[in-house]
């Protein structure tokens, strides 16, 4: 049944599949479209937006993770163990990325209810839960120790993380983003950060300690096989059954120029690859 006040106070949404991507999409470009969004939201040139991704073997990169004093031998073993390591322009740690990952973006303008940094955080976790809802599970957020990327608002069941939300704000607009692991082995993808990180790091340094046992996929946690694409459809159902306008789009032409400026400013901040 839809919503006289929409989902999350909007009517109008716009979703963006890109679930089904070559593996030369890597995670740079997708940071980059979410800038570009962030823009056309804030300008009313678009209407608050979805986006669905996935990557195949990356390993998305904080900033304080770069820093690391053998960042030179923690990028060499990632790609050693085959996995293209980018950095972002949003918060957090070291996550994994694969064909069982789905990414989520929600797409805001940052005024009245969202000016607040943890609205954002709060949404993103309510989405989730609606997303999840068909199989009767309990989602919980807070920090799950011992995870890779930990946060206050990790998404969890029984106490394993799951997923993991990250944000970016940029002048009128923010990008809510989150990591779900849908299906194939948390504590394998923990054990790569793992790693990374005892490539990485000196013991002076800051970075989290990963015990793989923390973390698991959903398919894991509720004992049947659900992959990106289902969580995507969920997600997808979730808007539709909520809104009362729906668009379905790729990137706009409008928008392809701010995308390549985007893309270059990521670019800079890889100068690794």
């Amino acid at each position: 049944m839809k919503q006289e006040s929409g989902l999350f106070g909007h009517t109008e949404w716009r979703i963006i599949d890109q679930t089904k991507t070559h593996p030369s999409f890597h995670a740079l470009y997708s940071f980059a479209m979410d800038d570009t969004l962030c823009t056309s939201v804030r300008l009313r040139h678009s209407p608050a937006v979805m986006r669905g991704w996935v990557h195949h073997n990356n390993v998305v990169l904080g900033n304080v993770d770069y820093k690391l004093s053998g960042i030179r031998e923690g990028l060499a073993y990632l790609k050693e163990k085959g996995y293209l390591p980018i950095v972002r322009n949003s918060g957090g740690a070291a996550v994994v990325l694969d064909a069982g990952v789905l990414n989520l973006s929600l797409i805001l303008p940052a005024e009245d209810a969202f000016a607040d940094i943890h609205a954002g955080y709060r949404t993103m976790a309510e989405f989730i839960r609606l997303m999840l809802e068909p199989y009767g599970v309990r989602v919980e957020t807070g920090e799950v120790a011992g995870s890779y990327c930990p946060g206050d608002f990790d998404v969890s069941i029984d106490g394993r993380k799951f997923g993991g939300l990250a944000q970016r704000r940029r002048r009128g607009a923010v990008a809510v983003q989150a990591f779900l692991l849908a299906d194939g082995s948390g504590s394998a993808r923990a054990e790569l950060v793992r790693g990374f990180y005892d490539k990485a790091a000196c013991p002076n340094d800051t970075f989290p300690f990963v015990r793989p046992e923390t973390v698991a996929s959903l398919s894991e946690l509720i004992g049947r096989e659900i992959s990106s694409q289902d969580l995507m459809q969920r997600a997808v159902k979730v808007i539709e059954s909520r809104a009362e306008r729906v668009e379905f789009s790729q990137l706009l032409s409008e928008e392809t120029e701010e995308f390549a400026v985007n893309v270059a400013s990521m670019e800079a901040r890889n100068p690794h690859l």
